[in-house]
């Protein structure tokens, strides 16, 4: 993929080894022109791409750097006698959700040399996608980056710097970053993972969604893989997904390795993993080429598509089926002396003008209304007054555009005055039809009315919100700023049009996506006090074109969530001479016939509708600080944009991507260390007491931002989530316990008393264990049973946690995280879920799980069997590796949670009653005897048990009502 005429690029340089000096180095990003430039560039799309480079130390005074210093770092006698870094492997997922993108690409690299060497990651990212994560695992050590304020980042870098601390930063000075790129230094053998994340919302254009994944490792991977996953609820009309290579290479080779899945009616899945053979059939250098999806979504005539989830809504708008309605247009071309300038090989800009103009006319139809302006220093008229495109009308334009020619000055003011003029005086007559002008101009006002603020001001006050300005900058001469505010403020948008790139192919490449105006004057409306203050994007638009979509995002107000069973939107709109009216109504809770249309679930889209909403709201308020007209209101502007790219993680011309290493290097070792723990013979009574000894952890504040794993983009930042080991507190036993056969342990919380029993059930079954809607956590369990020579036995084989949004599922041999992290039982590690807190603790085998405000929290044991401990002592080994899981805390369960244990905790639902008739006898920790335990509503018999330091009231395996495993039984576990 070439690069856009404007290229921003992220440089990160980071020394991560102690073996060599190494002074701070900054992410840079740097302006930079591209020499090359492909057309279908110039004309936008969406699509993003890769890279990687390895083996190079930065360029010296006398090296040739290339055009833009990154792509060529050389040191060729260190290549002849080392060999260079090496990619292991690359792997780029695209989850598509209703049109939101989200790209994570994890790319690990190992330096395989003697020596240290430099090596860099790149990833072309599309031009209006957002930077949402990155961080780098180098030698078991994780290097988070955190967003932050630009200023306040800024001060960080600068205060890391004084300190002698290797600190790295990200900046965009532009509105868009067209390519990642780090540098780091790798010590002799030193393996290197990087995890980049981006995210974009797509536009139709043209009747289809389009997005490319550019895939250029420079180099043959071993691993290499992509997968796209695209999940439309309202149905895909089509979806094709193909590879395109670079023009002077072949392709075939690559088809085998690419596979297009239709998984249902709103789901594709395509796997592309490329051989190393059939990459290096392709070029010396492996991939070169786009991974290109193209699709669209089934479409109704009426109000469109609603989508709710976690409290916001998506609301996507394409009416099919309408007539083209009349556009009243006036075309305002520039024809001053610098109009005659370009003279490339695509000849001047007034003969690529004339050259376009001749197509658009053509291409008007009959009904339409049509003026021809060109201004100078002055003004030329086509015709006096609009007329319809009949051939006779469009037979003397094209004789008038044949005949113009460059000469003179440029007044912008006065062409859009009279602009304005005519399309008024045409409405006035007519009152139908989307009113548009299109000015196309190379230069900066020089004539008449020469300041741009007044021009903007002047032009707002004449269109008054009753027309559309769409705004053309020919070259780069053109006032590019001037023309977004003029589109901006009035309804339209502005385009560059570049010089080198066959210009009046642009130009009809543009009036093509708006020749054909199906509704004007839309306007969106929704339900009475349903959207919470100014979360509403715009739901008011002049114009919808064909083959183009609406897209209204929001967050619901939490009243009108649990008053409401649905929100209603209205849409109205004008087509033609017809004034159009639909109105949609969705469903928010489902009823209880179950026949309702379901909403995505949280844990198959994670929070897309809320990014989506944040995507829009940070792209449309970065465009009005742009053309904001005081310093009052573009200061308003950037700190709403600010607080919520924070909050999303987003990195945009506001904030800034931050990492800084650890001064304390012996410290960051006790952090992230890899402790290896040899298996050994454990009593199950003794893991529940020693869990309970060793963590009841407080949140604590962390200054440092490395302090563990990665986490999804938009929860908190780690300084907020990460647990300080110094904060280690010793608690009282486990409030609950469920491990071994499986028995279960449950302290009833409104009294002192504390009841056991065993669940079995057939093999594979998965029981419910706690669900709390309140916090959003459930956990479920599937059961491994099987037959020895004792009895028949069950453990918990699986453990399925869902925390918020997230899922985590543990086994005895790994902890593997949804965000595609995975956790090792062998190194202390810490996970943040939003509101939730993952932290692996080697030394004793445990796995603790705790809310942020510290009023849950959860233990998971790891029992390892040794197989010769349990042929020899089968009564006290399980013959199997399983999980046990523990509630250290309770005291933030709510009351509405359920599950096999959750039920013990909802008030009132459970209570033992002693039996007189039995008469026991209950003294201190002594007690004998029968009771009686009522589990909601259902009388259970206990006896008391008092074995192996156990001691509880004990319904054994009787499984009576709500005792019964088959009543919290699920299908899957999440």
């Amino acid at each position: 993929m070439m690069l856009i005429r404007v290229s921003l690029a992220v440089v990160v340089l980071v020394c991560l080894h102690s073996t060599s000096e190494c002074s701070p180095l900054v992410w840079q990003l740097m302006d930079m022109e591209d020499t090359v430039l492909e057309r279908e560039e110039r004309s936008a799309g969406s699509g993003s791409g890769s890279g990687s480079g390895s083996g190079d130390y930065p360029c010296g005074d006398d090296e040739d750097c290339g055009d833009n210093g990154i792509d060529n770092f050389v040191t060729t006698e260190v290549r002849q006698r080392h060999p260079s870094p090496k990619i292991l492997s690359m792997h780029v997922t695209t989850t598509i959700t209703a049109r939101y993108v989200s790209t994570v690409v994890v790319t690990k690299i190992k330096n395989r040399a003697n020596i240290s060497l430099d090596t860099d990651f790149q990833f072309r990212l599309s031009k209006d996608a957002f930077i949402s994560d990155f961080f780098m695992e180098v030698d078991g050590r994780i290097y988070q980056a955190e967003v932050k304020e630009k200023e306040e980042a800024q001060k960080a870098y600068n205060e890391a710097r004084q300190q002698g601390q290797t600190a790295a930063q990200v900046k965009q000075r532009g509105k868009d970053i067209t390519k990642f790129e780090t540098n780091i230094n790798l010590s002799p053998n030193i393996t290197a993972t990087f995890h980049l994340t981006f995210q974009e919302l797509l536009r139709r254009k043209n009747g289809v969604f389009r997005h490319k994944v550019n895939l250029q490792p420079k180099e043959v991977v071993a691993h290499l893989r992509a997968d796209v996953y695209i999940t439309e609820p309202q149905g895909l009309s089509f979806a094709n997904i193909s590879w395109e290579q670079d023009d002077s290479l072949p392709t075939d080779a690559i088809e085998d390795a690419l596979t297009v899945t239709r998984k249902s009616a709103t789901s594709v899945h395509a796997t592309m993993v490329p051989s190393s053979e059939v990459q290096a059939a392709l070029s010396e250098t492996g991939l070169q080429g786009d991974l290109v999806i193209t699709y669209d979504v089934e479409h109704d005539s009426g109000a469109g598509h609603i989508e709710v989830v976690n409290g916001y809504f998506v609301h996507h708008i394409s009416p099919e089926g309408l007539p083209r309605t009349r556009k009243n247009v006036v075309f305002a071309i520039d024809v001053s002396g610098s109009m005659s300038g370009g003279g490339g090989r695509f000849g001047s800009k007034i003969d690529q003008t004339k050259l376009a103009m001749s197509t658009i006319i053509d291409e008007l139809r009959d009904f339409d209304r049509f003026n021809i302006i060109t201004f100078s220093d002055r003004l030329t008229h086509w015709n006096p007054s609009l007329v319809e495109g009949t051939p006779e009308n469009k037979r003397r334009a094209k004789k008038f555009v044949k005949r113009m020619s460059a000469s003179g000055g440029t007044d912008i003011f006065l062409a859009l005055e009279d602009s304005v003029t005519k399309l008024k005086e045409s409405l006035a007559t007519f009152n139908e039809g989307l009113p548009m002008i299109i000015l196309l101009t190379d230069g900066e006002p020089s004539s008449g009315i020469t300041d741009g603020t007044e021009i903007v001001k002047r032009t707002i006050n004449m269109i008054n919100g009753e027309m559309a300005l769409f705004s053309l900058a020919f070259g780069e001469g053109a006032d590019y700023k001037l023309l977004e505010k003029l589109s901006g403020f009035n309804q339209g948008l502005a385009r560059k049009i570049y010089e080198d790139a066959n210009p009046s192919l642009q130009l009809e490449g543009f009036y093509s996506e708006v020749a054909n105006p199906l509704l004007y004057n839309v306007k969106i409306q929704y339900s009475d006090g349903a959207v919470e203050g100014d979360t509403l994007t715009d739901n008011n638009f002049i114009s919808y074109f064909e083959g183009t979509e609406f897209v209204v995002a929001g967050k619901l107000k939490e009243d009108f969530l649990e008053a409401k069973n649905e929100i209603s939107a209205v849409v109205t709109g004008n087509s033609y001479d017809v004034q159009l009216e639909w109105k949609l109504h969705k469903t928010l809770k489902t009823t209880d016939t179950g026949n309702e249309p379901s909403l995505l679930k949280p844990h198959q889209v994670d929070d897309f509708a809320q990014r989506l909403w944040a995507y829009v709201t940070v792209k449309d308020l970065l465009h009005k600080i742009d053309i904001a007209l005081t310093n009052t209101e573009k200061n308003r502007l950037k700190e709403k944009a600010t607080a919520i790219a924070l909050e999303y993680k987003f990195v945009t011309p506001l904030t800034s991507l931050i990492v800084i290493k650890p001064d304390d290097e012996k410290n960051y070792d006790d952090i992230l260390s890899t402790d290896i723990v040899e298996d050994e013979e454990e009593q199950e009574d003794a893991q529940a007491m020693s869990l309970s000894q060793h963590y009841s952890y407080q949140v604590a504040s962390n200054s440092q931002l490395l302090s563990g794993l990665a986490r999804r983009p938009g929860s908190a930042a780690a300084s907020q989530l990460f647990f300080d080991p110094q904060q280690v507190q010793v608690s009282t036993s486990p409030v609950a316990s469920a491990y071994g056969d499986p028995h279960f342990v449950i302290q009833l919380p409104e009294e002192n008393t504390t009841v056991c029993f065993e669940a079995k059930g057939r093999d594979g079954l998965i029981l419910n264990l706690v669900t709390e809607p309140e916090a959003g956590l459930t956990v479920n369990g599937k059961l491994h049973t099987f037959e020895d020579s004792m009895a028949v036995r069950s453990y918990f084989s699986v453990l399925g946690f869902t925390l918020g949004k997230h899922r985590i599922t543990v086994t005895a041999s790994e902890i593997k995280a949804d965000i595609g992290v995975t956790l090792s039982w062998k190194s202390e590690s810490r996970i943040s879920f939003g509101g939730f807190v993952v932290t692996v603790v080697p030394s004793i085998r445990r796995l603790v799980v705790s809310s942020t405000n510290g009023t849950v929290l959860m233990g998971v044991s790891r029992h390892l069997e040794h197989p010769r401990a349990a042929s020899a002592h089968p009564r006290k080994h399980a013959g199997t590796d399983h999980l046990g899981l523990y509630i250290l805390d309770s005291s933030g369960l709510s009351d509405q949670v359920d599950g096999l244990i959750g039920q013990f905790y909802s008030p009132g639902n459970a209570h033992v009653e002693l039996d007189a008739v039995i008469n026991p006898v209950v003294s201190g920790d002594a007690a004998q005897g029968n009771a009686t335990m009522v589990l909601d509503g259902t009388k259970i018999p206990m006896v008391w048990h008092d074995r192996n330091q156990r001691k509880c009231w004990s319904a054994g395996s009787a499984a009576v009502g709500n005792l019964n495993p088959e009543v919290f039984k699920k299908d899957d576990l999440f």
